[in-house]
């Protein structure tokens, strides 16, 4: 009975193994490759326009880090899953279930677009055609529950205040919550009743220093029609051409309670801003 026993657990190691060794080999699809790294044959969970909580990291072609979800303590990943014939990136999530590993390989492009909404290569990814991605997935989203959207919304106003008193910062607060670190004192607004087109340059960051989004020098034009973040388009109707200013804006006047369409701004996430308006018309 003993020998029996022995047996069995020998079998169940070695189908376990030969399972794991299947999924671990590198795998391609269209533009990427990836590698799956789970240890049982599961159900595959996930479907198009599905929101995944992730543990994630992303790496220069030489290995370096440069983004990792739990930078900060912040732990607020979210990935929505888009069809695979014009973003191939999320093709391994379907065949993956919840506590999977992933390893993904993408063109620069294509993480910077997709994942980041940068669309201007940084200079420490300038030499590189390729970023890195690993993922552990930690749980499927149906809902943002309240309790969560609670907690969170109590952390930003910690995480405004401890960046504050970190840096040392001098500031003002607006009547909209805005937090002004440059120019100081707030400028007034400027009565402009006839633009039609505006040209801002701008770069946005999380408070821990990650960029999240960048228009190149030439700027960005923008309307009535074409809006910027609520809380920039208050911003630039207090400057004048060619200032510029440096702002923390609560998430209610940036990605709100829901955070960014593609989920990689989390709810309730203050984000700092420096912008220059280069035009009006």
């Amino acid at each position: 009975m003993r020998l029996y026993f022995v047996f069995c657990i020998i079998c169940l190691v070695v189908i376990s193994c030969h399972q794991h060794s299947e999924n671990t080999y590198l795998k391609s699809y269209k533009n990427i490759q990836w590698q799956l790294l789970a240890f049982e044959d599961t159900t595959h969970s996930f479907k198009v326009n599905d929101i995944i909580w992730l543990d994630a990291e992303f790496f220069t072609q030489n290995d370096s880090v440069f983004w990792n979800s739990h930078h900060e303590g912040n732990d607020k990943f979210f990935l929505q899953l888009k069809d695979t014939i014009h973003h191939p990136f999320y093709f391994p999530f379907y065949l993956s279930s919840l506590q999977d590993s992933l390893m993904i390989i993408a063109p620069v492009n294509d993480i910077l677009n997709d994942i980041f909404n940068v669309f201007e290569i940084p200079a420490f990814l300038k030499n590189d055609s390729i970023i890195k991605c690993f993922f552990k997935i930690k749980k499927k989203i149906t809902c943002f529950d309240n309790t969560s959207l609670n907690v969170w919304k109590k952390n930003e106003f910690q995480e405004i205040e401890s960046f504050l008193q970190k840096n040392k910062l001098q500031y003002q607060t607006d009547t909209n919550q805005i937090i002004w670190l440059e120019p100081l004192p707030i400028p007034s607004f400027k009565p402009r009743p006839d633009i039609k087109e505006a040209t801002v340059a701008y770069s946005g960051y999380f408070l821990d220093g990650r960029l999240i989004d960048h228009s190149d020098s030439l700027g960005i034009r923008y309307n009535d029609t074409l809006q910027l973040l609520e809380g920039l388009n208050y911003v630039i109707k207090k400057m004048d051409v060619g200032q510029s200013a440096k702002i923390i804006l609560p998430s209610h006047l940036a990605f709100g309670s829901r955070g960014s369409l593609n989920k990689t701004i989390p709810p309730f996430t203050p984000l700092l801003y420096e912008i220059q308006l280069l035009n009006i018309k």
